[in-house]
């Protein structure tokens, strides 16, 4: 039998194990302490934090019996921030109730001091509104401790009285305008002026002036109607009618001019149906069309009223060549008044009658408005078209006039596409602006015959064109004439203006020049002549100075200075002469020098 070795532990799990143990001994510790620290350090962390933060704001929403004060007066500030006059209310309502024993009570006073005065405000805004009620309540809720209150009294009485002042003014002017004191109500009108608030000054003043204006104009329109129903004429009655309805619904006028054109009404009526007795249809309608539609009181009245407007729908205005859609439509409304006239109407006759007329022209204008608007296009085959449909409408037709008329002018219209491209060309031709092409231009145009449309047009510019014919072919003529008396040339430049002819397109320019550069002429001829006669006057010789300025004939350019002279020294020869006894004179001509208008004549221009 064999023996086993005794088992042994590892030697290094025996060497090892005592270290180990020790370094656990070593670091546990520490560890421990370390984490006590970091949980004390947090819970030290939150506390501060939940000590330091901002406690959550009341919600105003919610707001219960259980709110405290803070909260409510937190939440009067922020809903005053609104701007509502109710909140304001409600705020200053909130802290009155507070005594000075509350812990709230001096930041209420404040801000009861400043909302008062925030009201306050407000009721002067009232006030200038005119709601002076609504200013006196909300005054209420200003409490007596609040810094403005003596300051609200005050304004309250001061409002008061100046509505008592501003009522009695307006009494006033109501009386006068019931009187119908014109001139009374607008000066007791003019004491709102002197008021404070805006209210009188200005709204209830424009209010009064302009219910001033409306009974002054409805008084004035109501008595000039009633002044034309009083001559009893029926064209001077529906004039009182129609007048009497435009006094204004809202005056104190209207009540009487209803009454007045009621009875006016029933005048014409029974007018109407007099003459329409009397067969005479026309002056019937004509009195009945004056009559408002809502006035008639019996059947045959509304038929008779019903057949007169219609007759007045129906009527066209004469200055319309081109039928409108608003004709046709006063035509449909005349057809459908006029077949509510009863069969058993007296007027149902002739009301058939214009109604077959009126169906005829009806049909006749949507004819009418068809070819026009066909005409629209503007080109030759739709004028055809449209002068085609115009000519369908018979010759017995109230329509035919107008249909004729628009036919014509369609067809001018139809001359005028076909011409434009001959004046067009021509004018092409023209712009060239030689003589050639201006003749070829006239020879073009006058392509367009007498009686076209075109034919005014073509005319006017055939004659321009033979005027700038004439201008080209002479203006080389009348360059040189000014040539010539740029010169010093006169008498040829006067020469060569002459020979444009009268009636030529530079005749009236040619002969402004001739006059001008004559004058020239005649004022170098005859001054040296007028100068030995100023010569001769200065040293004595009065009558030779008379003769020899006598030389000058009537219608030179120098004649009129002539003659001043001549008179001149005639005066002062006789003046000379009355001073000393008479002699006889060898030099003195006893011919009587002869005597000249002071004018120029016809033929001052003339042959020099």
């Amino acid at each position: 039998m064999t023996s086993t070795p005794p088992q042994t532990q590892p030697i290094d799990s025996t060497i090892h194990q005592p270290g180990r143990r020790s370094r656990l001994a070593v670091w546990g510790w520490p560890l421990l302490w370390l984490s006590i620290l970091v949980g004390s350090s947090t819970i030290a962390l939150w506390a501060v934090v939940w000590l330091t933060r901002i406690p959550p704001l009341p919600d105003c929403q919610q707001m219960s019996g259980f709110s405290t004060d803070n909260e409510r007066l937190y939440c009067a500030k922020a809903e005053i921030e609104s701007g509502s006059t109710e909140e304001l209310v409600a705020a200053i309502n909130l802290v009155t109730p507070w005594t000075e024993t509350h812990p709230l009570y001096e930041e209420s006073q404040a801000l009861i001091n400043r909302w008062s005065q925030a009201l306050l405000q407000v009721l002067e805004q009232q006030v200038q509104q005119g709601n002076l009620s609504r200013a006196l309540e909300l005054a209420q809720q200003i409490p007596e401790r609040a810094a403005v209150y003596p300051e609200v009294e005050s304004a309250i009485a001061a409002w008061q009285d100046e509505w008592k002042a501003g009522n009695d003014i307006a009494e006033k002017v109501e009386r006068a305008i019931q009187s119908r004191d014109w001139d009374g109500a607008k000066k007791a009108l003019q004491g709102l002026k002197i008021l404070e608030s805006d209210y009188w000054v200005q709204t209830r003043h424009d209010e009064l002036q302009a219910e001033l204006q409306r009974e002054r104009t409805a008084r004035a329109q109501l008595d000039q109607a009633q002044k034309l129903a009083e001559t009893g004429d029926i064209a001077q009655l529906g004039q009182a009618i129609s007048l009497a309805q435009t006094v204004d619904l809202q005056s104190r006028a209207w009540s009487e001019a209803k009454e007045n054109i009621d009875s006016w009404a029933e005048t014409v009526l029974q007018y109407s149906f007099e003459k329409w007795e009397a067969e005479d249809i026309e002056a019937a309608l004509a009195a009945v069309q004056a009559v408002p539609a809502d006035l008639a009181l019996t059947p045959e009245a509304q038929d008779l009223l019903r057949y007169g407007h219609a007759q007045r729908l129906a009527v066209d205005p004469y200055d319309q060549w081109i039928p409108t859609y608003g004709q046709m439509l006063n035509l449909i409304e005349a057809i459908q008044a006029v077949q509510q006239v009863s069969p058993s109407s007296p007027f149902y006759a002739d009301a058939q009658a214009s109604l077959i007329e009126w169906q005829q022209k009806l049909e006749d204008t949507s004819r009418l408005q068809f070819a026009n608007a066909l005409a629209q296009f503007g080109q030759e085959p739709t004028y055809r078209l449209a002068i085609a449909k115009a000519q369908t409408i018979p010759p017995n037709r109230l329509q035919r006039v107008r249909a004729q008329t628009l036919v014509s002018h369609w067809r001018k219209e139809i001359e005028r596409l076909e011409d434009r491209p001959i004046l067009t060309a021509a004018t092409r031709l023209a712009a060239k602006d030689r003589i050639p092409d201006l003749q070829a231009a006239i020879q073009k145009a006058s392509q367009i015959a007498l009686g076209r449309a075109m034919r005014i047009d073509a005319q006017t510019k055939i004659a321009a064109w033979a005027n700038r014919i004439e201008v080209i072919e002479d203006q080389p003529i009348l360059d040189q004439a000014v040539k010539l008396a740029s010169g010093g040339k006169l008498r040829q430049a006067i020469a060569a203006a002459k020979k444009i002819e009268k009636g030529r397109a530079l005749y009236d320019q040619a002969q402004a020049s001739v006059r001008d550069w004559t004058y020239q002429v005649q004022v170098a001829e005859d001054r040296p002549i007028l100068r030995e006669a100023e010569a001769l006057a200065a040293e004595g010789s009065l009558t030779a100075a008379i003769n020899l300025a006598a030389q000058i004939g009537a219608g030179r350019a120098l004649y009129r200075e002539a003659q001043n002279s001549i008179a001149i020294w005639d005066a002062d020869r006789a003046y000379i002469r009355s001073l000393q006894a008479p002699v006889y004179d060898d030099y003195y001509d006893e011919a009587p020098y002869e005597q000249y208008d002071e004018g120029y004549e016809d033929d001052y221009y003339g042959e020099w």
